[in-house]
């Protein structure tokens, strides 16, 4: 587990918050990449998740968990929030297979609030990691959320969308920068891959002269549609090119390796299932030595096309976070609504170049992590905004209220009536049914 005291002695230590207890391919990226950002600025960063505990695959961090981030014996200059799609209030029953633990009914505003009030209680700096906003907030929810974003010293979302639904004062600048696994090649140069990639094809059964299109399929991609037609579509597609499928599930808290497998048994072609990564390496060089990628998964998408293989994104259902990305890259084209349309769609990119973002994109992402380590070596500004904050929590939760309760108090809003104390904390964040009617 991390290191509970001291920080780095020539450095400073942030606590950076996501979905890492999960074991689900880009949420356990944005850790790494920011370790590798910020490395030159002397940062450690620490990882904290709802529950914790040790890496869900071989090469992601450790994890925190929520509850020993406002341990107070434990050392921290900065608090940062995100990536993934995290900034919500809903209890943690909505995902399947997953196991929050103690902290099921906050962990959701944990991971945004609960890490700014983590960072005020401190008076240390909080920024945003460029997270997204699945679903609108609550209007009663209004004041938390300026509270929050005026107690932080740097706003950044993923993409307009997010910034849409979240609802943000006039007086709180928002930067829109795109998803920093966009970032996977400088922590893991392709050239760094190639073993864990002729590994792969050995392990497989393939051959080093085989050239593959890398699948992703997830429950929500193939609702609806017959296991069989997808792949018939797989099939006739690995014909007309010649290349070898290889079938990849990224997030095994998806039931991505469940699916894969009963694809695999449909499929008449010859191809490669690989639902039982070794490491996020692995999953990385079947993305990055692909000839194409099509599939279901955005940060499969984004670091294929990071490491400049031409890619489709099947948005099924769509997502806000689909088209933000692409917004980024001008890649509008590479968006797809459904199988047939993005195998035909894949068959268009194989006679073109490789992708190459735009230099606008990385210009962002290097604006971004340069706020970050400045804002932690200087220790931010914001020290009015975050002492308000904690106020707040206070006021609604009682002086005494440990962090849980401060949180739940946060997330629930005024409690009807104007009154407030103890039995805000008590207050759900919403229903999830609720909010999806509203997305």
């Amino acid at each position: 587990m991390p290191p509970a005291s001291a920080p780095p002695s020539d450095g400073r230590r942030v606590l950076i918050t996501g979905m890492f207890d999960m074991a689900n391919y880009g949420d356990l990226m944005f850790p790494l990449i920011a370790q590798q950002r910020l490395a030159a600025a002397g940062v450690e960063v620490v990882a904290v998740a709802p529950r914790g505990g040790p890496p869900p695959l071989p090469g992601a961090l450790p994890a925190l968990g929520l509850a020993e981030m406002f341990e107070t014996e434990r050392r921290v200059d900065a608090v940062m929030i995100g990536g993934g799609y995290i900034v919500h209030t809903f209890p943690f029953t909505f995902i399947e297979d997953y196991d929050a633990g103690a902290v099921t009914d906050w962990g959701g505003a944990g991971l945004w609030l609960g890490a700014t009030l983590a960072g005020a209680l401190r008076d240390v700096p909080v920024v945003w990691n460029a997270p997204g906003v699945p679903f609108p907030l609550r209007a009663s929810q209004a004041e938390t959320v300026a509270a929050a974003l005026r107690a932080a010293d740097a706003v950044s979302l993923r993409d307009r969308g997010s910034a849409d639904l979240i609802g943000a004062p006039t007086d709180v600048e928002i930067a829109i920068v795109p998803d920093t696994v966009a970032d996977l090649p400088r922590l893991w140069p392709r050239r760094q891959l190639e073993a864990s990639f002729s590994a792969l094809i050995a392990r497989k059964g393939g051959t080093a002269e085989d050239r593959h299109v890398t699948i992703h399929l997830r429950r929500r991609s193939v609702a609806g549609v017959p296991l069989a037609e997808i792949a018939a579509e797989i099939d006739r597609f690995a014909a007309a090119t010649t290349l070898v499928p290889i079938l990849l599930a990224v997030g095994e808290s998806h039931d991505d390796p469940t699916l894969a497998r009963s694809i695999s048994a449909l499929i008449t072609t010859r191809h490669l299932l690989l639902d039982d990564p070794l490491d996020l390496r692995e999953i990385t060089a079947a993305l990055a030595f692909a000839s194409l990628y099509v599939g279901a998964s955005l940060h499969g998408y984004v670091a294929s096309a990071a490491y400049g293989v031409p890619a489709v994104l099947l948005a099924r259902p769509s997502y806000r976070k689909f088209g933000g990305f692409l917004e980024h890259t001008g890649r509008a084209t590479d968006l797809a609504r459904d199988w047939p349309g993005a195998f035909s769609r894949a068959l268009a990119r194989l006679g073109e170049p490789g992708v190459v973002f735009p230099a606008s994109l990385h210009e962002r992402l290097d604006a971004h992590w340069q706020r970050i380590a400045t804002i932690v070596a200087t220790g931010g500004v914001k020290s009015d905004a975050r002492s308000a904050l904690v106020a707040e929590a206070r006021r609604r939760a009682g002086p005494d209220a440990d962090a849980a309760a401060l949180v739940r108090a946060l997330a629930a809003g005024p409690v009807p009536g104007g009154v407030d104390g103890p039995a805000a904390a008590s207050q759900p964040g919403g229903t999830i049914s609720s909010m999806r009617k509203k997305a």
